[in-house]
């Protein structure tokens, strides 16, 4: 019996616990005691097998190479130690050892059960461990393993610490040997890759989107910050770089591997030094260490600050609209174009419920046509012998796009990535001013490919676009209200006395019905100068105070004097100081900022600008864009109002005016009287939501910044609120506890 109970210990099937025909005669010759017994060593041997099984599958089949390694180290450490106790009591029995064998030579089961008791709650918490790296139907990955056995380090009982603590080193060492590949090659894993927190972005076909990876937060562990996160995704995307193109930059091919060579026996370093369980400061100072040790051998030269100068430069003079004849020419450009689909596909250009741009469709081949005649009229402009302004506007139309946005257009996930501000305001924007500028809606995106896109990402190029189209709308619809002054017919009939007063009296009639049209006109062109000084005084604040002040700060501070205090201020630890550099630079990159601390502070840069141009308060959106909808509704009643009253004026002068154009006339009038009373209300609504930001913004200065900016030198501009722009609408008259300034 005691070779059976040995064998069912070892995970080998037995007749005393499987249940057979022969297996139940047994038992009823056994005492309760005994059957006790022998159900505590049943279960022990039931745990190894199921244990045993489920650690062979996970070695096989599982997709986490963390969670394999730790199967193998169950498999071939602890089962093994179990497997050599068993050996090592069957020895004792064999050698009639006193403490398991007693007199007569007889081996109480008590005696077993004794010798075996420590390994019942091993047993039982490595069959736990099993089931939570396979559970029935999933599988876990090696990030929640390593935070499950890191928990478990807190266990009372020593001998489930040591298994914890054994564990843990193996799944945390098998971690940093995949984070060694990424941070010291910028390479990713070639086993367990899908299990990586780095992940190449999902439908990756062009050669662009290749370069593309994002932080997978669920596949991090809890000792990895976003910080560090971020860090270890900059390296690494930065060694492929480095690695594919350093014989097409000025880097030199032999000069540069050697002294990659040498930088990463002193980075490898600093990983191997870590203790294990890998403490979340020291893992972040190593992480640290090695960014800022490449920056300053490589990096600076793979990311040059006169390229991100340019990139920031071009940004604000098309994105952010400031140079002035680009908004301009690309308003005129789309306003041709749908003046021609609108003659072409329109006999009515005008529907009672909608704005002149509903119901148009615009093509691909059309956006780009605009597009395309504005890049010509702003070359038109330029000066002949102007090359620096030749060479930006010709790096503008290779990177900058007019494209039609898809509803089906992939974006940067937010759930399951690291989430930095710009991306968190894009996706919180409640309403966007998209398709203001055509019918259908479009953005201006720009192409980033490497090593911009070290700099900028898509959720960055999202927040440019965003700010784009809104202040975009905001020019173009004043651009067209100014543009109602110019029908001079309309606001400055003139009525001929040529041919005097017939006997019907038409020239006095034709004076009296003038003059009604005037009256009946007067406070929708009231509404149009009250409007029109809101979108002056609002485009003023926006692009003279906020944007030029927060670029100027910006700028700033990526000037290179500026870095000296940031590097000497950096987090690197006494062993992880990197003085003596093996590839050295010179002149103004020796003394910038490292490529990521640029790209943290630019972000930080356009979160707090979204901010402070109230691009993420839902309410003033949604009712600037309601004020610029009417806008166009309302330029497209007056234009056809000023060709019906022309022809009226032609028909009063003959036998008298058409019914049909007099009844055009009073539809018209009726509609204009609908949209002021709405412009009136959107008016209003948006003056009341300036005053409740000033006030809740009152003494924050500007959007407060999250841990994601925490690391970070550059501290943004904090504005000095409403006040300036509400006191100069107050002076206009523009009040919101009185309306009766608008009415008619």
């Amino acid at each position: 019996m005691l070779h059976e109970l040995l064998l069912a210990l070892s995970g080998h099937p037995s007749p005393l616990f499987s249940g057979v025909k022969g297996g139940q005669q047994l038992l009823p010759l056994l005492s309760p005691s005994e059957e006790a017994l022998l159900t505590s060593i049943a279960s022990l041997g039931a745990s190894h097998l199921e244990i045993k099984k489920g650690a062979n599958t996970i070695t096989r089949s599982h997709q986490s190479v963390i969670c394999r390694a730790v199967a193998q180290a169950i498999n071939s450490v602890h089962l093994a130690r179990f497997q050599q106790k068993i050996l090592s009591v069957e020895q004792s029995i064999l050698h009639e050892d006193a403490s398991l064998v007693g007199a007569y030579n007889i081996v109480p089961l008590s005696s077993i059960s004794v010798a075996f008791s420590r390994w019942k709650p091993k047993l039982e918490w490595l069959k736990e461990l099993v089931l939570q790296m396979q559970p029935p139907g999933s599988y876990a990955s090696g990030a929640q393993t390593i935070d499950w056995l890191r928990k478990e380090l807190q266990t009372g009982f020593p001998d489930i610490e040591v298994l914890a603590t054994n564990l843990a080193q193996v799944a945390e060492s098998t971690w940093l040997r995949q984070i060694s590949a990424w941070v010291l090659y910028g390479t990713l894993p070639t086993l367990g890759a899908d299990d990586f927190l780095i992940q190449r972005k999902v439908n990756s076909s062009s050669a662009v989107e290749a370069w593309i990876y994002e932080v997978k937060c669920h596949l991090a562990p809890s000792y990895v910050t976003q910080a560090t996160a971020r860090s270890i995704l900059f390296i690494g995307k930065s060694l492929e770089y480095v690695r594919r193109d350093s014989l097409k930059k000025d880097l030199q091919a032999p000069a540069f591997l050697k002294g990659q060579a040498s930088l990463i026996s002193i980075h490898l370093k600093n990983l191997s030094l870590l203790d294990y369980p890998i403490n979340c400061t020291n893992f972040a100072q190593a992480i640290v260490a090695i960014r800022s040790s490449l920056s300053r051998n490589v990096f600076q030269r793979l990311l040059p600050l006169s390229e991100v100068s340019r990139a920031v430069t071009m940004l604000h003079n098309y994105f952010l609209l400031e140079r002035g004849e680009f908004a301009m020419a690309l308003i005129a450009a789309a306003d041709n174009c749908l003046s021609a689909r609108q003659k072409r596909d329109f006999a009515e250009p005008i529907s009672k419920d909608t704005h002149r741009l509903g119901g148009i469709m615009i093509k691909e081949g059309e956006v780009t046509a605009v597009l395309a005649q504005t890049w010509a009229a702003l070359a038109g402009l330029h000066d002949i012998d102007d090359d620096v302004a030749d060479e930006e506007l010709e790096m503008a139309r290779g990177l900058v796009c007019l494209s039609i946005k898809k509803n089906s257009a992939t974006r940067t996930s937010v759930a399951s990535t690291i989430t930095l501000g710009p991306l968190r305001e894009v996706e919180n924007l409640g309403t966007t001013f998209e398709d203001m500028l055509l019918a259908t809606p479009t953005y201006l995106t720009l192409k980033t490919g490497p090593p911009l896109d070290l700099f900028l990402n898509n959720s960055e190029v999202d927040a440019y676009s965003s700010i784009h189209s809104y202040l975009l709308s905001i020019r173009r619809a004043h651009l067209h209200l100014t543009g109602l002054w110019k029908l001079s017919t309309l606001r400055k009939p003139r009525i001929s006395h040529d041919h005097g007063l017939d006997d019907n009296g038409h020239s006095e009639q034709k004076r009296d019905n003038t003059n009604k049209r005037n009256r009946s006109l007067r406070s929708t062109w009231a509404m149009v100068g009250s409007v029109v000084f809101f979108l002056a005084e609002l485009g003023q604040y926006l692009q003279g105070e906020v944007i030029k002040i927060s670029r100027e700060v910006f700028t700033e501070w990526l000037k290179p004097s500026h870095s000296t205090i940031s590097l000497r201020n950096g987090s690197l630890t006494e062993g992880c100081n990197l003085t003596n550099s093996l590839v050295e630079l010179q002149g103004e990159a020796a003394i910038t900022h490292d490529p990521e601390s640029l790209t943290l502070a630019h972000r930080c840069y356009l979160t707090s600008l979204m901010h402070s141009l109230l691009l993420d308060d839902p309410a003033y959106t949604k009712s600037l864009k309601a004020l610029i909808t009417r806008v166009d509704y309302l330029t497209a009643l007056i234009e056809r109002l000023s060709i019906v009253q022309l022809n009226l004026n032609f028909s009063d002068s003959d036998a008298g005016a058409s019914a049909n154009i007099v009844a055009e006339e009073q539809e018209l009038m009726n509609n204009l009287a609908q949209v002021r009373i709405g412009m009136e209300d959107d008016l209003q609504k948006l003056v009341k939501r300036l005053r409740d930001i000033d006030f809740e913004r009152l003494g924050s200065g500007t959007v407060s910044m999250a841990d994601d900016f925490q690391s970070t030198s550059f501290v943004p501009w904090k504005g000095g609120g409403l006040y300036g722009l509400l006191m100069k609408l107050d002076f206009a008259g523009l009040r919101v506890a009185d309306k009766d300034y608008l009415r008619g």
